[in-house]
């Protein structure tokens, strides 16, 4: 998980600004010897290389003779990859984690902001965008080569514990292998998930749990077995609905593969449809990355698209928790915080998580910098101390040049504007965040904060204008409406019947505790250099509830946003608390066993939370769980329906997104309180051809608005007898009607 990881003599040889070429303690020249930055480079070019090729083939014949899967990876890995990663490289930022970041942080950004480019201006070619960026990136990797400093690659180290580790992770994912295949998802209830979990699940959460409590309370932290252990963990938390299903658990994602295809049929962005579109950087980036590598089929990247993006996010957060503690074993614990009161599922194929990659990693930089760099000392009383600190500019950092500090301060602004383009709330939190920076000064880059407002001002002005005329309005009203703002994130989502509510009221506890150990951690690191401001990141967010409703959902981003920074001071508290229950409890020199109740503590501790994350994540799955025969089904009704043709959708219904939708078909939504106050009638102004209800829809109404489970089977059996309607496809997944005169289609043979 780590790029460019040096041991202590790779680190030792670094600082005295040893390179390739300079004499070893012999006096000969090392010339062929390689540090592991450079092994990295070499893996890189083999990958642009491969990349290249693999672009070529498919606009020659599709790619037909590479492997599906293969594809899948190599666009995956150069589009994370390239070009970023040779470019931070070549930038020799000291930490190599914020290296890594930083370098997927830029790559993404880079493909991007050219993929929406080529959307703005109408010119989409994506056989010879990823040319180019092949190009930079082997360019990169040449220029990095000469100027990379030698890090020592150090022996593998394959000890007892590993190999335990290792052995007791593979058993957990034996465990979990026969978890997926014995749940049974459509039993799911107003408990979400968690009553239906068989016994297989819980061993394996314990095994990984009991290798994380080890990994975690020793005295040596080992950080491939912390990272195998974190990786393991999120996938048994995040995708056992979806593995068991075939499909992902989080049906928005087929609504963004349906935008994605919007943008590719028309190569251009198309006429006001959505208000995604108005910040369409990700879903152009993924037109891009589809087209050029010929991935035909998202069903692998949704699914595991919550181990991928919590992966990467987990880089910036562990950054953040060694600038906030100083301590590695924080910032490790840190991670596993974030990981483990992480339920509100912002981490599939989406926008969201890839604005929180470019937002949490500019916090990381912008804390290294501040733990690293000199900073002036302001005195005098509190109006005294505040001016000056609006007025002190931090040193640079020890060993970087200003040439370097220049560099970092352009690739920031690169991820910046690819943020800008691609979410609409997070650039609002990133001004805001560098602005306290600049007036707290705790950053040399004084004038950052107004390039991320001016990027977000020229964006909305032009590349938004579609959106904010269209909801100018409603963007007004929200404005000040803090106490709508916070009803409707919170008490208007409780939802109803006494389990679900109680299952929702967990999730607001575990929220809250979260937010009170990060306090609390707050509190302890006081004295700190990042002290003043990890606190203000933690509260930045929240002045979203002043600005934007965001569809009833601004409170939980606010609590995403503000993740990043709550989970490491979590940390600190945790193992401030930790300690101090140590020396009360038992004195550690006198009794030899003394890690043992550590050990037990820390395991259990995570093997709770993580039944808990269990539950609070899946606790929707009853109405948000899909089927692949669902989604074929869905898919298939759009694809067969004539020009003209109206098709109202009873429920979860997100396949239902096409090119379609804008070239002649209408797809209508049940999408009030009022329509489904007077269905009947709602049903008859819609007047569909089609009528595709979700076996998901009962339950939604039922859980989240308090209507009769049975009221849609009620008024498709009326509908029936009424003879207006007849069947085309029903089952215990989906029903599909056609209303009488409609064309006749055949969904079962597409």
């Amino acid at each position: 998980m780590i790029v460019g990881q040096a041991s202590t003599k790779g680190d030792a040889e670094t600082k005295r600004g040893r390179h390739r070429g300079d004499l070893d303690d012999g006096g000969s020249t090392r010339t062929t010897q390689l540090g592991l930055d450079h092994v990295v480079l070499i893996a890189i070019a083999v990958l642009t290389c491969t990349a290249l090729i693999l672009a070529l083939l498919v606009r020659r014949d599709g790619g037909e003779g590479v492997p599906f899967s293969l594809r899948v990876l190599i666009g995956v890995a150069t589009t994370v990859l390239v070009p970023g990663v040779p470019i931070a490289l070549m930038v020799r930022i000291p930490d190599p984690v914020i290296t890594t970041a930083v370098g997927i942080s830029l790559s993404l950004s880079v493909n991007i902001i050219v993929a929406q480019s080529q959307f703005v201006i109408g010119a989409f070619h994506p056989t010879l965008i990823q040319t180019v960026l092949c190009g930079l990136s082997l360019l990169s990797c040449a220029v990095a080569w000469k100027v990379m400093p030698y890090r020592e690659i150090g022996p593998p180290r394959v000890g007892r514990r590993r190999m335990l580790a290792g052995v007791t992770i593979t058993v957990a994912v034996l465990f979990f292998a026969v978890a997926v295949r014995t749940l049974d998802t459509a039993a799911a209830g107003a408990a979400g998930i968690i009553p239906e979990i068989g016994w297989a699940y819980y061993v394996a959460l314990f095994l990984v749990s009991l290798v994380a409590g080890i990994a975690l309370t020793s005295r040596r932290l080992d950080a491939v077995v912390l990272t195998v252990a974190a990786l393991t963990l999120i996938t048994f938390t995040t995708l056992l609905v979806s593995l068991a299903d075939g499909v992902t658990s989080i049906p928005t994602a087929y609504v963004h593969r349906g935008l994605i295809e919007i943008l590719v049929h028309f190569g251009e962005l198309p006429p006001p449809s959505d208000a995604r579109f108005s910040w369409a950087g990700f879903f152009s980036g993924s037109a891009q990355m589809s087209t050029a590598y010929g991935i035909t089929d998202f069903t692998a990247i949704f699914i595991w698209a919550p181990v991928f993006f919590n992966a990467m996010i987990a880089l910036p957060i562990y950054s953040i928790g060694l600038s906030i503690s100083r301590s590695r074993r924080v910032a490790w614990l840190g991670v596993f915080v974030y990981l483990l009161f992480n339920w509100y599922q912002q981490d599939y194929f989406a926008p969201q998580p890839t604005a929180m990659m470019f937002y949490t990693s500019v916090i990381a930089v912008l804390l290294w910098q501040l733990r690293r760099a000199p900073l002036p000392v302001v005195e005098g009383g509190l109006v005294a101390r505040t001016v000056g600190a609006s007025r002190r500019t931090p040193g640079r950092v020890p060993g970087q040049s200003s040439a370097q500090t220049l560099a970092v301060e352009a690739i920031l602004v690169v991820i910046l504007a690819a943020m800008v383009v691609t979410h609409q709330l997070t650039p609002m939190v990133m001004v805001g965040a560098l602005l306290m920076f600049t007036l707290t000064g705790s950053t040399r880059y004084r004038l950052l904060w107004v390039a991320a407002g001016a990027l977000f001002l020229v964006w909305f002005s032009y590349g938004a204008v579609d959106y904010w005329k269209g909801h100018l309005q409603a963007l007004l009203s929200d404005v000040g409406q803090v106490s709508g703002a916070v009803q409707g994130g919170v008490s208007k989502r409780i939802g109803s019947g006494p389990t679900y509510q109680a299952m929702q009221y967990l999730r607001l506890a575990a929220t809250g505790f979260m937010g009170l150990l990060g306090f609390l951690g707050w509190v302890l690191t006081r004295g700190q250099k990042t002290w003043l401001m990890s606190g203000v990141l933690c509260v930045v967010p929240f002045g979203l509830v002043a600005v934007q409703s965001y569809g009833g959902e601004v409170v939980i981003r606010c609590f995403v946003m503000a993740a990043p920074i709550l989970a490491p001071l979590g940390a600190v508290t945790i193992v401030r608390s930790a300690a101090a229950l140590r020396n009360v409890l038992m004195n550690s020199r006198r009794r030899r066993g003394g890690r043992i109740p550590r050990v037990v503590m820390a395991s259990l501790s995570i093997l709770v939370l993580s039944v808990i994350l269990t539950a609070t994540r899946g606790l929707n799955t009853s109405f948000e769980h899909s089927s692949p025969y669902q989604i074929r089904i869905g898919d298939a009704l759009l694809a067969s329906v004539p020009d003209g043709a109206t098709i109202m959708a009873w429920g979860p219904s997100a396949q239902l997104v096409s090119p379609r939708i804008l070239t002649g078909v209408t797809v209508s939504q049940v999408d009030s309180i009022d329509c489904l106050d007077n269905f009947d009638t709602c049903v008859a102004d819609r007047d569909p051809d089609y009528v595709f209800v979700a076996q998901q829809a009962s339950s939604q109404i039922s859980l989240q608005y308090g209507y009769p489970a049975g009221m849609f089977d009620d008024a498709i059996a009326d509908m029936l007898a009424s003879g207006n309607f007849e069947i085309v496809v029903e089952n215990a997944d989906v029903t599909v009607l056609r209303r009488a005169g409609a064309p006749e289609i055949d969904l079962e043979q597409r």
